[in-house]
């Protein structure tokens, strides 16, 4: 298994660590081969590949056949992987859902919500525990930003160390103000990877859908590199009018 304490030497260094979401074999391959840091199966799974309507309809055992779909087209890259929601209502059952995914290939599980009991868990049982705060989609129904007044802002700051001092290995942090996530960057020696938080963080993730582009609507956030929907459309159409004009 890959050490998160790598992340923390990038992290002093002042390098950017690059994540990705990802969820089948030749993705996996393709971003373990261009080099990113964190190869991540999101629950976003349910919704980009799965076709349900939310993410939390995600089962564990649909997490664990992408999972080690996943495993198999990685050689370098940290495999990260989300605890679903439906088995995210207590503590044993967390355990145990961390413990297959591990079985499976994953060297860390990310947890969403402030959970500290979760991480000295995970950290007693040797699995490298990632805290998700800010927006957490499992939790608030409707994207929004998040600690944007001084209140709450200092409350996430407060958060992100009690999560870092119960053991968590590196926190996302989800659609909050760019200020704010620096604050919590600055606060931390565990790394802080952001997603619609500004430039400022330790590194950043993004969902492999929007990044290249199978996803139609494009999100603020996105970092958007090319068109592979409207691509795979054109071949597609190619084909099949090549097919009519062949035919006899």
């Amino acid at each position: 298994m890959k050490q998160a304490s790598q992340f923390r030497t990038l992290k002093q260094q002042g390098i950017g660590i690059s994540m990705l979401t990802c969820y089948d074999y030749p993705s996996a391959k393709i971003q373990d081969a261009c080099g990113i840091d964190v190869v991540f199966v999101g629950d976003s799974l349910a919704t980009n590949v799965l076709g349900y309507a939310h993410q939390n309809d995600l089962s564990l055992e649909e997490m664990r056949h992408h999972v080690r779909a996943v495993a198999r087209g990685i050689e370098r890259a940290y495999l990260l992987a989300d605890i679903p929601y439906a088995v995210s209502y207590d503590l044993p059952t967390i355990l145990d859902a961390a413990e297959q995914l591990q079985q499976d290939g994953v060297d860390g599980v990310k947890v969403e919500g402030f959970k500290p009991e979760v991480f000295q868990a995970l950290a007693r049982t040797g699995i490298d525990g990632w805290a998700h705060l800010g927006f957490t989609p499992q939790l608030i129904e409707k994207p929004a930003m998040q600690a944007k007044d001084s209140e709450s802002a200092d409350r996430l700051v407060t958060e992100s160390r009690s999560l870092e001092a119960a053991g968590a290995v590196g926190i996302i942090l989800e659609l909050v103000p760019e200020a704010v996530a620096q604050r919590v960057s600055e606060a931390l020696k565990i790394p802080v990877i952001g997603i619609g938080a500004g430039l400022l963080c330790d590194g950043q993730v993004q969902v492999w859908h929007d990044l290249i582009g199978l996803e139609t609507h494009v999100y603020k956030h996105a970092f958007r590199q090319c068109d592979a929907h409207a691509e795979q459309m054109a071949a597609v159409q190619a084909y099949r009018k090549f097919v009519l004009r062949s035919s006899h």
